[in-house]
């Protein structure tokens, strides 16, 4: 593949000497003329006269490579030759050595022949180097050559005494589950065959021996199935060459030597690259956030700089710098890439996909809201993630000899919906295959030879052939686990172009079991069942956020929605009445059509001491918002951050808002409560506190009480029957009852001896002349047990019988 353009060469190496220029009938003046122009037969002619008149003219054929090379005129072949009678001629000339490294970056169709190059243009430059210590060319070739050697050993482990064998059956059921099943098959058939012959016993099915004895095994010999099973065959004691060693010194000689090209040429484009994939590939990002520095000097509208910065940004942790760059890397990208940043249908599952192409912007606005995991940040975590894999992906993966998007590859579409992988291993090959085809069985029995007798039910799980096979020893594979998922990529051209590894059709054909290995197949299953993944994990320390969320008639159809939240804090006892501190807070209700609904931002300056409540194992600051939203299901989220970033909480979970907006009796969500008195001014208490008609009420986010002190409850009553005499009568009972984990005949037992009379309740009748009703009861639980509780409410409106009930659950202490 070619490495780099000697358009530098073009030009300088074109350049007219003045003792050629004293005649414009030389033939190198007319032919360098017409290679500037564009007229390449012309040149070829002039430069062969060139020769015919001077054989030994290095320059000419030094051109006529060129032409040969870079041209229409294109012949590799031409090219060489005549590359070859300049070297001879001047063999020491670091311009035609470096175009000779240039010829033998050309792809080839042999896997063997690009490794003899790479190697030829390795040992070229560093014999550039010797003759011309700052060569930027040569540089940059040994650069790139190390981060080929990085990409190979980086995470490379070998196993050179390894052995797969292939075994007739599999003893592992949840390996190969369709073994298992047709066994139970047979067995079926067996039984059915048994009873209409009267048979008392049924014989036995071949193979069903080896299920439940597999055959003495060398202890370095593997299940084929395990061959991409890197825990598997570490825990079985299997011998590792392990090539981190190797692979520090690859980066460190990579990073040296594309440093070395910048410093001769600093508006060498493709080295901030290369830089930039070695600093991805090892995670030094700080390094690569230096060295865009130098890149921003040099390019500081090149969309790619801003992207990287993007990434670097991202990985360090510098969000907000991450979204500046990202964005401003849109100003100036191509509408291919930019479609590209856009596209989100590929994470979506098939039932979305139609949504979104009758409404791509509308729809993608609405997806990344749901996704957001902070409200209360500027900027999308999820998104900004997106972008960073997008970048990641090109970066590592793209190929401009194919024209092919890092994200269009499989790895990096893999990548791109999952995010970088939690194991990430590359099993090279060793230099003999070791593969067996089957193993003796405790007899010396081969189980795989038919000609043997108990062979007749044959299952092979997977085949790589009994003799050497280029292709196989060639063969490289990349394995990516994900913890409940992963991916097999191989490389059997050794050539970095990694593709998700099938069983061959020569192995299909001998027997092999495909859904074992066959990471075509187990890729497309998991991406049906999981199109991306992403899990968010807040900066700083992250703290509890518990909060209660009560639902109260509001006015036009819609509900009020009181969320309560309380922020842990560990000691308070000499801050007086404020703790000084600022922070962010936030609460986010979402719609199932991921709309904001409701939103409440604030900055708050200090925590007053007099919102804390004390508990036995924490002390809880205390605070509410209350929003307007209709009823249905929503997302609430609750978000608190210090304004340094080092402590962080955020709190998501789905509520079911009822619709209060009916005829019938209804009642609101239990709001539980420290404490409520009536507020003459419907001003709140306490700053924390929430006011409903007429009182002030401190909740109880955390929903856990002290056994000796009083747990309070305020709720609404509406549509309550006023007909005949204006008034209305109703009755609410609060029970609260321990939360019975016990089994069925635990409750029983408790029943009958003793124990079935535990809890606390209260009744209170009610006469007021009002459809709508506000009150809240006190429960006294100190001859309670600690432990969970469940608190029912229920309201009956005595005229007309009707009855509804909530529920809270608590916890005593």
């Amino acid at each position: 593949m070619v490495r780099f353009l000697l358009v530098v060469l073009l030009l300088a190496g074109a350049a007219i000497p003045p003792a050629w220029a004293q005649s414009s009938s030389d033939p190198m003046v007319e032919g360098i003329l017409a290679f500037r122009e564009g007229r390449h037969s012309e040149a070829v002619q002039a430069f062969q006269r060139a020769v015919e008149q001077d054989d030994t003219n290095a320059e000419a054929h030094f051109l006529l490579a060129r032409i040969y090379f870079e041209t229409d005129l294109k012949d590799v072949k031409r090219a060489g030759r005549e590359l070859d009678k300049a070297l001879e001629i001047e063999p020491e000339n670091v311009k035609y050595l470096t175009a000779r490294m240039q010829q033998l970056g050309e792809d080839s169709s042999f896997f063997l022949t690009d490794k003899v190059r790479e190697a030829q243009r390795r040992d070229l430059a560093r014999d550039i180097l010797k003759l011309d210590s700052t060569n930027a060319f040569a540089h940059e070739e040994l650069g790139s050559s190390y981060i080929r050697d990085f990409w190979r050993y980086r995470n490379a482990l070998m196993y050179p005494t390894v052995q797969f064998n292939e075994y007739a059956y599999r003893a592992r059921r949840e390996l190969d589950p369709i073994a298992g099943a047709l066994v139970d098959e047979i067995r079926q058939m067996q039984r059915i065959e048994a009873e209409l012959q009267n048979l008392d016993e049924l014989p036995p099915v071949a193979g069903m021996e080896q299920l439940s004895a597999l055959p003495s095994l060398n202890p370095e010999s593997v299940f084929m199935a395990d061959e991409f099973d890197v825990e598997t065959l570490a825990n079985q004691g299997i011998p590792v060459v392990d090539f981190s060693g190797r692979a520090q010194q690859a980066y460190d000689r990579a990073v040296f030597h594309l440093f070395k090209a910048l410093d001769a040429d600093p508006r060498n484009r493709r080295v901030y690259d290369r830089l930039m994939e070695i600093y991805a590939l090892k995670g030094e990002w700080q390094d690569a956030l230096d060295m865009l520095q130098q890149m921003y000097v040099y390019f500081p509208e090149d969309p790619e700089l801003w992207t990287y910065l993007g990434l670097a940004h991202h990985r360090f942790g510098n969000l907000d710098a991450a979204a500046k760059a990202f964005e401003s890397s849109f100003e100036s990208m191509d509408d291919g890439t930019r479609r590209a940043f856009d596209n989100i249908e590929f994470l979506m599952p098939e039932d979305e996909k139609r949504r979104y192409r009758e409404d791509p912007t509308g729809y993608a606005a609405r997806y990344w809201t749901s996704k957001d995991p902070r409200y209360l940040t500027p900027y999308n975590e999820r998104k900004l993630e997106h972008y960073s894999r997008l970048t990641y992906a090109d970066l590592l993966y793209g190929s401009e000899e194919m024209d092919l998007r890092g994200w269009d590859t499989e790895r990096g579409s893999i990548l791109v919906r999952y995010g970088v992988p939690q194991g990430d291993v590359v099993i090279i090959p060793k230099s003999t295959s070791g593969v067996q085809r089957g193993a003796p069985g405790q007899n010396g029995v081969d189980q795989n030879d038919p000609t043997q007798p108990g062979t007749r039910l044959v299952l092979q799980v997977a085949q790589r052939g009994t003799d050497f096979d280029l292709g196989d020893e060639a063969n490289t594979f990349n394995i990516w686990d994900y913890g409940d998922f992963k991916f097999v990529f191989e490389d059997p051209f050794r050539n970095g172009e990694y593709r998700m590894f099938s069983p061959s059709a020569a192995d299909l054909s001998q027997g092999a079991v495909p859904w074992v290995n066959d990471y075509t197949i187990k890729a497309a299953e998991t991406i049906r069942r999981t199109p991306d993944r992403y899990d968010y994990e807040a900066p700083g320390r992250q703290i509890e956020l518990p909060y209660l969320v009560s639902a109260f008639r509001g006015s036009a159809g819609s509900a009020d929605l009181v969320v309560n939240y309380g922020i842990p804090i560990l000691e308070f006892g000499n801050q007086g009445d404020m703790i000084n501190v600022t922070a962010n807070a936030g609460t986010f209700v979402i719609s199932e059509d991921r709309d904001i609904l409701a939103e409440r931002r604030r900055t708050i300056y200090g925590l007053r001491t007099d919102q804390i409540v004390q508990f036995e194992e924490a002390n809880l600051w205390i605070d509410s918002e209350t929003v307007t939203v209709p009823p249905g299901k929503v997302d609430v989220s609750v978000e608190f951050e210090t304004t340094s970033g080092g402590t962080v909480a955020v709190q998501r979970r789905e509520v079911d808002i009822p619709n209060f907006d009916t005829d019938r009796l209804s009642v609101s969500d239990i709001m539980l409560a420290y404490r409520a008195e009536e507020t003459e001014d419907g001003r709140p208490l306490v700053g924390s506190d929430v006011v409903r008609n007429g009182f002030s009420i401190t909740p109880a986010p955390w929903s856990v009480f002290g056994r000796t002190n009083p747990i309070y409850l305020y709720f609404e009553v509406y549509n309550l029957d006023v007909s005949g005499d204006g008034r209305a009568n109703y009755e609410v009972t609060a029970k609260l009852e321990p939360k019975d984990r016990g089994s069925g005949v635990g409750r029983l037992v408790r029943g009958v001896f003793g124990g079935g009379d535990r809890g606390v309740s209260v009744s209170l009748p009610t006469s007021i002349a009002s459809t709508t009703d506000g009150q809240y009861l006190i429960l006294d639980a100190s001859n309670q047990e600690t432990g969970l509780y469940t608190l029912t409410l229920t309201v009956t409106d005595r005229k007309t019988g009707q009855e509804v009930t909530r529920q809270r659950e608590l916890f005593l202490e």
